[in-house]
């Protein structure tokens, strides 16, 4: 007998600001990596509505686009607060989650080894945690009769088990972080340098990784397919090291960001960043992730590289009109296609010129 898996029907939503483009795009990425079948999308621009992020017209609108369409649950890109994701889900008649729900599933998806695992869990809770309380009132509202007398009292015992359980998990993932920290040290000892890839998640890093070392990391047409740090030997040089990061992705919250400070250490910390970005995207779309990646990474003063992926996707005038563009406004660039190994040689050249002050090894 053959099992048929029916993916989860969804619908995108999302508000936004006047003159701000639409972020549907990654959302529906972020959708099709959980193969979630995507049956429709409704966006509105306006001002938060305190209620249901969108406007109570268009609420009623996008109700009649779940049933029209048989959805299973619909998606925000707009970070939603948990009585707007009450209010939402009563009115619609399915669930509701927003874009950071959603990416915590695929990190739960994604994450295989212990770290991951540990990392998610902390994720999640810092996630819930400021949320149970509002749930809480709204469950507790007059027009929600069940749960009264004791209900306040038991959020308080969740709550405080919520936070006992964070403060287990940050421990271990200091301790993961020192003995992280001790092998960085042994190996600057030795005399390696050490170099990460990074950049908005699904620009290829994972395939950079595996064109200059021997490194197998998966590689898929997936967002967040790494999340725990793989560092390998470059092929065509005994000490240095690459190290392929999570990546990044516009607008990540400061809850999520400490849940993976040990991983973006690895960032923060080495001698040289490679800025991984997809030169074949539209140029708008460029631009934003590579100011999005560069804001993440000004955190912290570092060398960075900039290696514009994914050539072989663009015509040789309009590589060289990108190029010429990017050159006028980012740091040093290198365009390369890390599938075909083009260029990989001018690639290691820069990174030799920046970690060996122009030296060789």
């Amino acid at each position: 007998m053959v099992i048929q898996i029916i993916s989860m029907r969804v619908v995108l939503a999302e508000r936004r600001e006047f003159g701000e483009s639409s972020k549907l795009d990654e959302l529906a990425a972020l959708a099709r990596t959980l193969d979630y079948e995507i049956v429709g999308a409704l966006q509105q621009v306006r001002e938060p509505d305190p209620a249901y992020q969108i406007g109570r017209g268009k609420a009623q609108e996008l109700a009649e686009l779940v049933k029209r369409t048989g959805a299973e649950r619909v998606i925000f890109y707009n970070q939603l607060t948990p009585s707007q994701a009450f209010k939402l889900s009563q009115l619609l008649g399915v669930e509701v989650i927003d874009r950071f729900q959603l990416i915590l599933e695929i990190f739960a998806m994604r994450a295989g080894s212990p770290e991951a695992k540990l990392q998610v869990e902390y994720a999640k809770l810092a996630y819930e945690l400021p949320r149970i309380r509002e749930r809480v009132r709204a469950l507790m509202s007059p027009e929600q009769p069940g749960l009264r007398g004791g209900g306040e009292y038991e959020v308080d015992v969740y709550y405080d088990m919520i936070k006992r359980r964070m403060a287990n998990l940050r421990r271990k993932l200091a301790a993961i972080a020192k003995s992280r920290e001790q092998r960085r040290k042994l190996r600057r000892r030795r005399g390696f340098k050490l170099v990460a890839i990074a950049g908005y998640t699904n620009a290829g890093k994972s395939t950079l990784l595996n064109a200059l070392t021997a490194g197998k990391a998966e590689v898929d047409d997936m967002l967040f397919t790494t999340l725990t740090p793989r560092t390998r030997a470059v092929r065509s040089s005994k000490i240095i090291l690459l190290t392929d990061t999570v990546g990044f992705i516009d607008g990540l919250p400061p809850w999520l960001i400490e849940a993976f400070k040990a991983t973006l250490e690895e960032i923060y910390l080495a001698e040289l960043v490679v800025l991984v970005v997809d030169i074949s995207e539209p140029m708008h779309e460029i631009l934003r992730k590579l100011q999005t990646s560069r804001e993440i990474l000004s955190e912290h003063p570092m060398k960075v590289v900039v290696a514009l992926n994914k050539i072989d996707l663009l015509q040789p005038q309009e590589l060289e009109r990108r190029v010429r563009i990017l050159r006028e406004i980012a740091l040093p660039v290198v365009p390369i296609s890390a599938k075909l190994g083009t260029n990989l040689d001018v690639l290691l050249d820069s990174i030799r010129a920046e970690i060996f002050d122009g030296g060789a090894a």
